[in-house]
């Protein structure tokens, strides 16, 4: 790495750009001379609670920042570079993820602070806000997408600007064990049953039922993959009538049975990511 020249001095007046040259081409001038990528990547790596990442037309990962790998439980980049979604996370929550990808690919426009529940093998109850862009190559084609990913918080600037939606996630964060009846989170936000069940499609694209639900099986999620405690047990503890319908239930959102995910993500933290699915088909791990 060279030093910088002696003559760059502090308080000289740099030459203007000259007067055949626009602020664009000076711009682009400059970012054809970055001699590694890279250095754009390491900057987003100290913006506070992102997480960005890069993938290609295929779904798979060529850029995964430092706090996504930690969110997955990963711990290089290098294992997950190749890899699609589909590794990462349960069938459906990784098929909604393509299709978003696809549809910034397709059309050429992005998705902005997208609310969604993103299941990961440290944790498994928290929501995030997405942003995605295409990614084009020097000839203005699409080669993939990119974005990031940070932490939903209920009564942030940011996400969720429904204050009344907001109030009801809020209980619910705090109350999702318990069997409230719509009608109540209706009172509690001042609207109708249908009312609140409208505002809920238009910010998760999902009803208020199917966020409970959903809230509900994350937090039990969490449970499966860092406390031992039998599925019946968890079931009980998490608002589910038996380990039958906590089951059915979990199936229907992650295509997965909670024994078959406590597993896939234990396995998931032992082996590389490319093993994990050959493993999971052979009943167990290589020894």
């Amino acid at each position: 790495m060279k030093r910088l020249p002696d003559e760059i001095v502090v308080g000289r007046n740099p030459r203007r750009v000259s007067q055949e040259e626009d602020g664009l081409a000076f711009q682009s001038r400059f970012f054809k001379r970055l001699g590694n990528s890279r250095q754009l990547l390491d900057l987003l790596e100290y913006l506070p609670d992102v997480e960005y990442f890069a993938k290609d037309l295929e779904g798979r990962f060529v850029a995964i920042s430092r706090g996504m790998l930690r969110r997955i439980g990963a711990s290089a980049e290098e294992e997950y570079l190749g890899i699609a979604d589909s590794v990462i996370h349960p069938p459906s929550v990784a098929r909604s993820i393509r299709e978003d990808d696809l549809h910034v690919m397709r059309t050429g426009k992005p998705i902005v602070d997208r609310v969604e529940a993103l299941f990961a093998r440290t944790r498994a109850k928290d929501w995030f806000l997405t942003t995605k862009l295409p990614v084009y190559d020097a000839a203005g084609e699409v080669i993939g997408v990119m974005g990031f990913v940070r932490p939903y918080r209920p009564g942030s600037s940011s996400g969720v600007q429904d204050v009344q939606v907001q109030r009801v996630v809020s209980h619910i964060h705090e109350h999702y064990r318990e069997r409230i009846p719509v009608s109540e989170y209706a009172r509690i936000a001042h609207l109708s049953e249908r009312q609140l069940n409208r505002r809920f499609q238009e910010t998760f694209r999902m009803s208020l039922q199917e966020f409970i639900m959903r809230t509900r099986i994350q937090a039990a999620s969490d449970d499966l993959l860092v406390t031992d405690k039998a599925v019946a047990e968890i079931a009980h503890e998490h608002g589910f009538y038996d380990q039958s319908s906590f089951t059915k239930h979990f199936r229907n959102h992650t295509g997965e049975t909670p024994l078959a995910f406590r597993q896939y993500r234990r396995l998931s933290r032992e082996l590389k990511p490319g093993r994990v699915v050959e493993a999971v088909a052979t009943g167990g791990p290589d020894t």
